[in-house]
C-alpha cells in the first residue's frame, strides 16, 4: 500500500486486503485515509491503539524500516517494511509492504528448539544419564569464575572403579555396562546440594564439582559414595582389592585466583586419584601443594 503524506491510500493491492482482511476490491479505497483502514483489522492485533502508535511515530520520523515482526491474536506472524518516497528532495508519500512470514517463523523456531535438544543430547553420557566431560569443563569454567570472583573454596574429585577391566574381562561389557550405570546411580543418589554437579569424566572414570564446598565437605561426601558403592556388594571376584566393586577417590580443594587455570583442579585431583590408587585402591587421597596427594583417608 501507498499512501500521500496527507496518509490518504494511493495504491493498495489484492494481497494487501485478503492479509488483513479487508473486504471488497482494494480500489474502492483509494483515497480514503489509511485509519479507516485499520478500524477494520484492529481486532486481529494483540494491542491496537500501540500498533496505531508505532504506525504513526514511524511516519513521522520518516526513516526507512525494514523486517519489522507483528505478531496478531491468530498467531499469524507478519514482516513489515516502511519506505519514504521523494520525489527529489520533496516528501511525497510513503510505501508499506507486509509478508507473512509465519511458516518461516515457525520453522526457525523448530529449527532453534531441536538444536537446543541437540546440545542438552551432547551434553549428557549416553549410557548413564549424567553430564559428560564436555559440560563438567564448561560448568567448571562458570563455577571457577564465581568462586574467584567471591573468594569462595571451589572443591572437585574424581574417582574411578578399581580393576573395571578385569571386571569387563570377567563379567563382559553388558555387565561392565550396567555397573556404570549403578555407580552413576550412587554417586548421583549420595551427592547434596543443587549446585553439586556430577559428571561421568569417561571410561570408568566420574567427576563431580562441589561450588563453595571446603576440604573437609567434599571429603566427606566423596567417602559417602566410597562407602555406599562398597556397601552395595556388586561382585567383583578378579579385583584385588575386595570381592566386590570399589572406587579410588582424589580430591583437589582450593580457592581460585586468576595466576591459575581452571583446568588446574582437574590435573591435581587425578594425581591425588593415582596416588589413591597407587597406595592400595579403595580409599580416598588429598592433593597437597606442598606434597602431592600425600594424605590418604
Amino acid at each position: 500500500m501507498i499512501e500521500t503524506p496527507e496518509r490518504e491510500v494511493a495504491v493498495i493491492n489484492q494481497t494487501f486486503c485478503d492479509m488483513f482482511d479487508i473486504p471488497g476490491p482494494p480500489n474502492q479505497y483509494v483515497g480514503l485515509k489509511s485509519n479507516q483502514l485499520f478500524l477494520s483489522h484492529a481486532p486481529m492485533l494483540k494491542d491496537p491503539a500501540r500498533f496505531l502508535k508505532t504506525v504513526e511515530s514511524t511516519v513521522y520520523s520518516k526513516e526507512s524500516i525494514v523486517d519489522e515482526e507483528i505478531t496478531f491474536i491468530n498467531g499469524k506472524i507478519y514482516a513489515r517494511d516502511y519506505i519514504p518516497i521523494y520525489e527529489g528532495h520533496v516528501y511525497i508519500g510513503h510505501y508499506w509492504e507486509y509478508r507473512d512470514i509465519t511458516e518461516k517463523k515457525k520453522a526457525e523456531c523448530d529449527l532453534c528448539k531441536a538444536n537446543k535438544k541437540l546440545e542438552m543430547l551432547s551434553m549428557k553420557d549416553g549410557l548413564t544419564g549424567l553430564n559428560n566431560r564436555r559440560s563438567l569443563d564448561k560448568q567448571l569454567e562458570i563455577e571457577w569464575e564465581y568462586a574467584q570472583k567471591e573468594k569462595e573454596p571451589l572443591s572437585f574429585f574424581l574417582f574411578d572403579i578399581d580393576y573395571f577391566k578385569a571386571y569387563n574381562d570377567t563379567y563382559g561389557h553388558i555387565q561392565g555396562d550396567e555397573c556404570l550405570k549403578e555407580v552413576a546411580n550412587i554417586a548421583k543418589s549420595v551427592v547434596f546440594g543443587e549446585s553439586a554437579f556430577v559428571a561421568r569424566y569417561g571410561g570408568e572414570e566420574f567427576g563431580i564439582l562441589l561450588p563453595r564446598a571446603n576440604q573437609y565437605e567434599a571429603i566427606k561426601m566423596a567417602e559417602a559414595i566410597r562407602q555406599q558403592v562398597e556397601q552395595r556388594g556388586i561382585i567383583h571376584q578378579a579385583s584385588d582389592v575386595f570381592k566386590c566393586i570399589t572406587i579410588s577417590v582424589g580430591i583437589m580443594t582450593v580457592v581460585p585466583s586468576e595466576n591459575i587455570p581452571p583446568i588446574s583442579i582437574v590435573h591435581q585431583a587425578d594425581q591425588a586419584l593415582y596416588e589413591a590408587k597407587r597406595t592400595g585402591r579403595n580409599r580416598i587421597s588429598v592433593y597437597s601443594h606442598h606434597k602431592e596427594a600425600d594424605s590418604n583417608v
